[in-house]
């Protein structure tokens, strides 16, 4: 994804991170892609937790897409792991354009059943979207790493007058 569309879309999916975490009262949320670039975030204070996490996600979701065509279960749904204290949910979804993988974590304040039926509205709203309607454009390898950097730039980004 160009460092043009990660701008856009970090605007574009803000509204819709903002309304998944306080209706699911999530502490924090990430939002990626299968390759691991961050599109939209909210809790994260360091680029390194963020950019740790969104790489587990995206491994994590490639296993798990693995391991579900191994053994023929078919599209895998979700993680969830319960700590003493926190709770962390993974789940991928699929728009035309790409698979998305939504981390977030929450305490508890928050339910897992909670957390499951706001992200469905979150897939939801973003699968409305425009800019998911349609396969874009394939990343150039050389440039990749930059492209990743770009997103994590716009994302731990402050955000903008009249935001939250």
């Amino acid at each position: 994804m160009r460092r043009a569309d990660i701008a856009r879309l970090n605007e574009l999916l803000r509204e819709p991170m903002r309304s998944f975490v306080r209706e699911a009262r999530a502490r924090i949320a990430l939002l990626v892609n299968a390759s691991g670039q961050v599109l939209a975030q909210h809790g994260f204070v360091g680029r390194y937790h963020v950019m740790n996490v969104a790489a587990l996600a995206a491994a994590t979701n490639a296993s798990a897409h693995a391991l579900a065509e191994i053994t023929g279960a078919g599209r895998w749904q979700y993680m969830h792991h319960a700590g003493r204290r926190w709770q962390l949910f993974l789940a991928p979804f699929v728009t035309p354009a790409e698979t998305l993988i939504l981390v977030a974590i929450f305490d508890e304040h928050s339910t897992l059943g909670l957390v499951e039926l706001f992200f469905q509205k979150l897939a939801a709203q973003v699968r409305a979207l425009p800019e998911f309607g349609e396969a874009l454009p394939a990343v150039n390898p050389a440039s990749f790493e930059q492209e990743l950097e770009a997103g994590l730039d716009r994302a731990l980004a402050p955000d903008q007058p009249g935001g939250g």
